[in-house]
């Protein structure tokens, strides 16, 4: 077998390793993201039972609001029926507030509240601190290897299996 099939072989080891070690970060991520949960919990004197997609539509309403349930629904690509599911209990649980604007009484915006900016901030400061580890990762290739991986990771996201 010639060296670039050899090559060939190990990136899609490699590539289904990563598949399967993602799961197992993403549970990571969340008990983080769960002991800082915790602290606010103890803080708010509340019990908040939320899963990622929650804590995620936070995230976007902290990001993007006011926002409505299609712009949020396209920013997460989430069903307008999930994501108006998610802000009914995100809006029991007073993380969220609605509100229209003045110009159009029609249309329902979300925002967050005290309690859901301190989620967001929580959140966000997990995702920065991800983002700085993987910056650094990064720092050890030259800028022709990050364009080579720029671009393999574009076509493994166009890539239909």
């Amino acid at each position: 077998m010639s060296k670039t099939e050899l090559n060939k072989q190990w990136i899609f080891k490699l590539f289904l390793e990563l598949i399967t070690q993602q799961e197992t970060r993403d549970g990571k991520f969340a008990v983080r993201f769960g002991e800082e949960k915790r602290k606010v919990e103890s803080e708010l004197g509340l019990k908040l039972n939320l899963n990622l997609s929650e804590i995620h539509m936070i995230a976007c309403i902290g990001d993007h609001g006011p926002i409505n349930v299609t712009t949020i629904s396209e920013k997460t690509d989430l069903t307008k029926g999930s994501v108006t599911r998610i802000t009914q209990k995100l809006l029991a649980l007073e993380l969220i507030k609605k509100q229209q604007l003045h110009d159009n009484k029609k249309e329902v915006y979300f925002r967050l509240t005290a309690k859901g900016q301190k989620l967001h901030a929580i959140h966000d400061r997990l995702h920065q601190e991800i983002e700085r580890r993987f910056m650094l990762l990064l720092d050890k290739y030259t800028p022709e290897q990050l364009t080579f991986a720029r671009e393999l990771l574009q076509d493994l996201l166009e890539w239909d299996y």
